[in-house]
């Protein structure tokens, strides 16, 4: 079994007080949990345990825990290690959109504060007009304060702008977009990104600088696009690790045994990204600290 242990370096300055890491997943154990049985990769078990010693290394605090495609609807996972990290963690599910409100309820009583939307890896398990569909979830999501967590493929999100823009509950897109780092910040689906935030219709996470960046393998190509969101809008932007960086792969029902090796990226690089592109200390205490509060809606105690 892969063992998540590498050493994450701190980064080239201290994190401010409470700063959370916001994109996250645990996978297992497979004892309890396991893995869904649709599902576009295999994977080896990731626990909290491991993204605590990163935390500790880097000198993040809180934790938003986001329910992985691996394991389908099933938030068992999820949820165990939400229990287990208490005050300081809140989560991200995934719910089918019959779920019944008690179950919601339930879920928000352990400190789920969203519901993600992905149209990425598993495109197909959503028929229909995506638009139609985020006007679904708002509707389930609406009277528990949640917001709307969106992983799309690029076209799909820059489609679905003028539907985010009109959402009755927040919304949140993922992967800052997923443009790509070698067409620049002018390319469409970036250009819809930054108009949202900028007019207050979505957040953004600053999280996947490595999937932005794939055609040069440059974490740094990733800094024009975090520092024209943090120009744009830096009140709408929150920051994660994506831990633990889950191996690039295609979205197709898995056929085989083979498992995709986790890639634990130094976090303590992904902060200094951060930090390049966006050098103001207040700033990035809003996108660390201050906006997850908001959104997620942590205790200013915890």
């Amino acid at each position: 079994m892969q063992t998540l242990n590498r050493t994450h370096r701190a980064p080239a300055e201290p994190l401010p007080a409470n700063a959370a890491d916001c994109h996250m997943h645990v996978f297992g154990p497979f004892d309890r949990y396991p893995l869904a049985r649709e599902r576009a990769y295999n994977v080896a078990e990731a626990s909290l345990a491991a993204h605590e010693r990163m935390k500790a290394q880097v000198g993040l605090e809180r934790t938003v825990f986001v329910q992985a495609s691996g394991h389908g609807l099933d938030n068992g996972a999820m949820l165990a290690a939400l229990a287990e990290i208490g005050a300081r963690g809140r989560g991200v599910a995934v719910v089918a959109p019959q779920v019944p409100l008690a179950e919601l309820q339930r879920m928000h009583k352990a400190g789920v504060r969203g519901a993600r939307l992905n149209l990425y890896t598993f495109s197909e398990r959503h028929s229909g007009d995506p638009a139609a569909l985020l006007r679904t979830y708002e509707r389930l999501v609406a009277p528990l304060g949640w917001h709307l967590q969106l992983f799309c493929d690029p076209k799909v999100l820059a489609a679905l702008a003028p539907a985010i823009a009109r959402s009755s509950v927040p919304v949140v897109i993922d992967h800052m977009g997923l443009p790509d780092a070698a067409q620049g910040v002018g390319q469409p689906v970036f250009q819809s990104v930054l108009g949202l935030a900028s007019s207050g219709h979505a957040w953004v996470k600053v999280v996947g600088a490595d999937r932005i960046t794939r055609a040069s393998g440059n974490l740094r190509d990733a800094v024009p696009f975090i520092r024209a969101l943090a120009q744009a809008a830096p009140q709408r932007l929150v920051w994660g690790s994506d831990w633990p960086n889950i191996g690039f792969h295609s979205r197709q029902q898995v056929h085989d045994d083979a498992v995709l090796a986790h890639r634990e990226l130094d976090a303590g690089e992904l902060l200094d990204v951060l930090l390049e592109a966006v050098p103001d200390t207040e700033t990035r205490a809003a996108i660390l600290a201050y906006n997850p509060e908001a959104l997620y809606g942590f205790s200013t105690s915890s």
